[in-house]
Formats: C-alpha cells, structure tokens, sequence
C-alpha cells in the first residue's frame, strides 16, 4: 500500500511540474470551452493529456464458508497525446490492491503492478473541425501482460481470479459518441468490448462487454455537474480444465453523480460516486458502491 500512495505522489509531482510551460489552454486549441474526461475531449495536433485516477469499491462472493469479501482500490496513471488531429494514442498504468478477507482463513493484502493498457483511438466523423458540436471516435487497443503474479508470505499463489495481473494479452475495441453545445449542456456515450485470452496456468478471465452514457450540465466556466450510468457484462471465468469458475460473471448497471471542478487553467478534478441499480451476476455475488477521483492535466 506504501508503494502504491508514493508512486502517486511522485507522478503527481512530476505532472504537474512538466504542466507548467503550456503553449496554450486547450480552450484556445479546440474551440470548446467543455470541461472533459480523456477519451471524450476535442483532439487536435499535439494535444497531450495527463492525470490520475483512484477508484474505490467492495464486492462479495460465495456465501458461509466459503465466502470473501473484498475491498478495491485501483491507482492508475493515464496519458493521451494526438499526433494527429484525428488520431490519439493513450497508455494506462494501473497499480491494483485488494483487502481479501475469507471466512475461513487470515486475511491478506494483494498489492502490485497491474496490467498496461495501449490503445489508439480514430476520430471517425464531425461535423465541423473547429468548435465541433458532434464527434464519433472508434477505439482499439491491447491490455499486456505486465502485471506481476504476486505469492503470500509462504510463497503460494494468490487466487488467480485475485492477482492484479491477469497475465493474458487482450484486445479491446470500442466507440464513443460525444455531443457538445458550446454552452452549458453536453452527452457522452461509447460501448467498449474486451477479448480475454488464457492467461496464468491456464486461468482466462471472462470477456466483457461495456457501456456507459453520461449527461452533463456546466452553468460556469470552472465547474459543471453530471449524471452517469453505465454496465457491465462479463462472461464467468474459466478454469484450466475447462469448467467455469464458481461466482464469476453476470451483470452490473451503475448510476451516480458527479462533480468536475476546474481550479486553475488546463487542471480538472472529477469526484465521482455509484451505486448498483442492477445486479445479475453468476452464482453468489454482490457489488457495493464505487467512488472515484480523478486529476487530468491538459499539458499542450
């Protein structure tokens, strides 16, 4: 966990020290005053963004003693950069720690390097190249074995299912549609879905499939509110024998709100919480609410 909160520190210090000698505000670039999350911003050439997100939440699953309960914390660093103005490539670093505590058993902390993600994304149709009001982005990318398989003190194994990593390479496509008024009102929304190939002694992690879809309303220039949903189907896990993975699987929809806060020029924080409006998982599961902070830093 202290190897977790330092890199955060540290690449927070670097952020934004590197910030500092923007060229211009992304405002002035893309003719859009919209406070945006990467992946739905205005692209032009040599657009560079940066930042950070902390994503908390718990699932359960199994019941009596076979029972876990698990809490979730997801750091990770992501950068996008346009060499293009309809092209840009994003890397995210994720660095993943789980609180496992069984029914039987000690409890125990996983906590390590997860898996990278690369990813391009096409801007496919808008309707004007200067202060677009409507844009349509196709993405394809690759999540790469980076993450580590991490043992426990007697040098077993944690649960593959548990582990950061799932040592698979996995393609992932999507689109994402993006609406803006120039003003005070704007939508988003994409669907993504994941490949899973077979990763650590034959363990393969479900497919997925995902979507999400986001309204947001911006009565001033450095702050504006928003209310989400989005879901979630991912196939059950399967094991090296070929059998399915108990309590793995099944459907999630989520709704909350959020707020997104610009402090100072080309620097945006978005506070966000959910809550499961629908939960259709495979055996004995259950989801808890979600909070997630994010900083991104608008660089050039």
């Amino acid at each position: 966990m202290r190897n977790s909160r330092t890199t955060v520190v540290v690449a927070l210090l670097a952020l934004a020290a590197y910030a500092r000698p923007a060229d211009a505000c992304s405002v002035c670039n893309c003719g859009d005053p919209t406070l945006t999350a990467v992946g739905v911003e205005q692209p032009y050439r040599n657009r560079v963004r940066a930042g950070i997100e902390e994503r908390y939440g718990s699932h359960t699953q199994g019941d009596g003693l076979n029972a876990t309960d698990l809490q979730l914390l997801r750091s990770a660093l992501f950068a996008a950069w346009s060499p293009h103005p309809r092209i840009t490539v994003g890397l995210v670093v994720p660095w993943m720690t789980t609180w496992l505590t069984p029914a039987t058993g000690r409890p125990a902390v996983v906590n390590g390097l997860g898996d990278f993600e690369l990813s391009g994304r096409v801007l496919i149709a808008r309707d004007k190249s200067f202060g677009a009001h409507h844009l349509l982005f196709g993405t394809a990318g690759l999540k790469m074995p980076t993450g580590p398989r991490l043992r426990d003190d007697e040098g077993f194994p944690y649960p593959d299912d548990d582990q950061p990593g799932s040592g698979s390479w996995d393609p992932f496509v999507g689109a994402t549609y993006a609406w803006y008024s120039g003003a005070l009102w704007s939508a988003f929304a994409s669907g993504s879905y994941r490949y899973t190939t077979t990763g650590w002694h034959g363990y393969t992690r479900g497919m997925q499939a995902g979507w999400n879809a986001v309204v947001q309303a911006q009565p001033w220039d450095w702050g504006a509110v928003q209310l989400f949903i989005d879901g979630n189907w991912m196939r059950h896990d399967t094991l090296a024998s070929g059998g399915a993975m108990p309590n793995t699987g099944g459907t999630v929809v989520r709704l909350g709100p959020a707020v997104v806060y610009s402090p100072r020029m080309d620097l945006i924080v978005r506070l966000a919480a959910s809550l499961p409006v629908v939960q259709a998982f495979e055996g004995v599961q259950r989801d808890g609410a979600q909070v997630m902070l994010s900083l991104i830093w608008d660089i050039r």
